[in-house]
């Protein structure tokens, strides 16, 4: 896993790169770039079989359908399930990063000065054509973890 230096200026302190490190090793215990490979492969060969059933079809009809497939698989199936493991890799990298000993309030702010900044440069994609949860949807999702995510950073200072 690498960090560009570029998040430094958003993260701003070692509790938001904890943060950011927490996350990006949640995918990884995850596998989220496994099922994510599973997952455009499955897409590839529906594809490969729709375009198999609609063969004899003329040219223009067989290019509409076969852009519907993509859209759909997409829309459907492959951006909603990457915000899915986004928000599962929120919820982990806020256990991980209490468990390590930093303030899982502290992700909270970090994903607040994430959306500043993402709104200042553009903002988001409508959230079905995104591959993250809004910001909103996700800062409300980790206030709603932060319990379990304190409980595990009492243990941690309390030694």
């Amino acid at each position: 896993m690498g960090v560009y230096t570029g998040i430094l200026r958003i993260t701003q302190d070692e509790a938001g790169l904890a943060a950011v490190i927490g996350h990006e090793v949640s995918h990884a215990v995850a596998h989220h770039g496994a099922e994510r490979l599973s997952q455009g492969m499955l897409a590839q060969y529906g594809g490969e079989i729709v375009g198999q059933v609609i063969k004899t079809n003329s040219e223009i009809t067989r290019s509409l359908i076969l852009q519907a497939y993509g859209l759909t698989s997409a829309v459907g199936v492959l951006l909603p399930y990457s915000r899915l493991q986004e928000s599962e890799a929120d919820r982990l990298g806020l256990i991980y990063m209490a468990r390590a000993g930093y303030d899982p309030r502290q992700a909270i702010e970090f994903w607040k000065r994430m959306a500043a900044y993402s709104n200042q440069h553009g903002g988001q994609p409508l959230q079905f054509l995104g591959t993250h949860p809004l910001d909103d949807t996700r800062i409300k999702q980790l206030e709603t973890e932060l319990p379990q995510a304190l409980a595990e950073y009492q243990k941690t200072t309390a030694h």
